[in-house]
């Protein structure tokens, strides 16, 4: 009798550690199972649909906004820069002869395309700042809107994206921004602003307002995090820009040509589109030594990200 309460106990035992074993593997292939969507992304990795700009306002006559594939790039080339498919839109350089401000040059060993991503680094080479800069070989106009995804440098150089006229008298500046984390003002500030000028004898005009340096009141540095940079130019007279999908500022009509630079027809030229970083001279008369600038000698302080740039247009 013993002997079959002993055996009977074993088995019991025997099921009982089959049913947990069962219980532990479900458990552990649950687990296994979630892909990288069920678990919540860092904030920067989470990227938006790219068709989505419904917080832009409808286009009239049953128009659609409609992405632009020649002015827009999502930098997805397994082969980085040596895909001939970069270079069918795209210039590895100015869109002219310009090589940058002040001591900056723009040159193409400064770029790469890497992980689906635009990246600029910045060197320091014979008293000048060696950064990248790209530009479309199509010019853009009105109606449009134009959006990046970008994580700015952490350093005093400029972090861009912009439009420029193929005779650089008319400019759209959807970015400029400073990520240096240990300025307190332009860590937290954008520049959303425009230009007009007369070549010669050279004048420019851009509004100078404290509105034309956005901060979001929540004391966001944007080096930190990448965000979404967007600016509506929907006609000659009309600049709306937008961050992370919001409505941050509209040039009043009053500032966008009051000098009347453009005889009185406003922002109408075709554009190219530029992503670029500089050492921008205005700043050296603030105390910047890009030379020797801590956030510029570390290479890795100068690294700009550009995840993908997008023009819309109705249609």
């Amino acid at each position: 009798m013993k002997t079959i309460l002993k055996e009977k106990n074993f088995v019991l035992m025997i099921i009982a550690f089959v049913i947990y074993m069962g219980s532990c593997s479900s458990q552990d292939n649950s687990d296994a199972d979630k892909t990288a969507t069920d678990k919540e992304l860092p904030k920067e990795e989470i990227k938006p649909d790219k068709n989505d700009v419904s917080f832009l306002p409808k286009p009239t006559n049953g128009k659609t906004w409609t992405i632009q594939p020649k002015v827009s790039n999502e930098f997805n080339y397994e082969e980085g820069k040596a895909s001939n498919k970069f270079y069918n839109h795209w210039n590895d350089r100015f869109f002219n002869e310009w090589t940058g401000p002040g001591i900056t040059r723009y040159t193409p060993s400064q770029s790469s395309v890497v992980g689906g991503e635009l990246v600029f680094k910045a060197n320091i080479v014979d008293n000048t700042i060696l950064t990248g800069c790209v530009t479309s070989k199509s010019k853009v106009s009105y109606p449009l809107y134009m959006e990046v995804r970008v994580k700015l440098s952490a350093s005093v150089l400029s972090s861009a994206v912009w439009m420029l006229s193929e005779d650089s008298t008319e400019e759209i500046d959807n970015l400029e921004a400073f990520g240096d984390k240990s300025n307190d003002y332009f860590s937290k500030r954008l520049h959303l602003s425009h230009h007009v000028f007369i070549r010669d004898p050279f004048k420019d005009y851009q509004p100078t307002g404290p509105e034309t340096w956005y901060a979001d009141g929540k004391g966001t540095i944007w080096s930190d995090n990448y965000h979404n940079y967007g600016v509506l130019w929907e006609d000659p007279w009309h600049l709306s820009y937008y961050v992370d999908g919001i409505l941050v500022r509209e040039t009043p009509v009053n500032e966008i040509d009051p000098e009347n630079y453009t005889n009185g027809a406003g922002l109408t030229k075709p554009m190219h589109l530029i992503i670029s970083a500089a050492a921008q001279s205005w700043r050296e008369n603030q105390g910047v030594d890009f030379l020797n600038d801590p956030t510029v000698t570390n290479e890795e302080k100068t690294v700009m990200r550009v995840d993908w740039i997008r023009v819309y247009k109705p249609e």
